[in-house]
């Protein structure tokens, strides 16, 4: 792990639990949105070998890692929120598709070193705490030539991203609008391009590539081969 201290980031959030998290799990649940992860999970394991294992940072409902397993890969869930592990267990049992989810901090993760082949983040690093551990814990877990992928907002999208983002969910009005409030408040506490550049090369990564499409900041850090 990195030896740099690092910088604590925002206030911790209220945990996401109860009727809140179940609430979110209904709005991210719709018909286009699990098609989205479908996709997503085909595209990023492209090149992954067989039996290869994937670790999924704040889960949250689940959908991505049961996307994930249907693959055929060996799937576990991490988060910290209890809620969590009990709604995206439950789904992965009604879909017939075996994921352990355990409850634990990113910051310090209950796994040994070298244990998976990719490591996935979606829209919770901008909440940890920890930003730099958190990065300097993906590189610990993953394997030589393993990749950690953050997907993330984007400080720099605009509102019309946000608008753009929130029809593809194809949410009901309200719903609809309550999601664009939370996303044009989250997106303060996102971070820019330049801005998670400065926070990677403070990491073991040092450095990795950055991209953006729409409201979204995409990540790639690959832990070398050994020499």
């Amino acid at each position: 792990m990195s030896n740099i201290k690092d910088r604590k980031r925002f206030k911790i959030l209220p945990e996401m639990g109860g009727a809140l998290a179940r609430n979110y799990a209904r709005q991210r649940g719709t018909g286009p949105q699990i098609e989205h992860w479908r996709q997503q999970a085909r595209e990023l394991t492209a090149d992954l070998p067989e039996g290869a294992k994937i670790l999924e940072v704040a889960f949250g409902p689940g959908y991505f890692a049961v996307e994930l397993a249907r693959l055929g890969f060996s799937v576990t869930g991490l988060d910290v929120a209890p809620t969590f592990v009990e709604i995206a267990s439950e789904y992965a049992r009604t879909e017939g598709v075996e994921v352990s989810f355990r409850e634990g901090d990113v910051a310090a993760m209950p796994f040994d070193d070298e244990s998976f082949d990719l490591v996935v983040c979606q829209a919770a690093f901008k909440n940890f705490v920890w930003p730099v551990k958190a990065l300097d814990e993906m590189h610990r877990v993953l394997r030589p030539g393993g990749t950690a992928v953050v997907q993330d907002m984007n400080r720099d999208s605009t509102d019309g991203d946000i608008v753009r983002e929130v029809e593809s969910m194809k949410l009901g009005k309200l719903a609809a609008l309550g999601v664009r409030q939370a996303l044009t408040g989250l997106r303060r506490r996102a971070y820019t391009p330049v801005d998670f550049g400065g926070l990677v090369a403070e990491t073991a990564f040092r450095t990795g590539e950055i991209t953006t499409s729409g409201i979204t900041l995409d990540v790639r850090l690959r832990r070398p081969e050994m020499q």
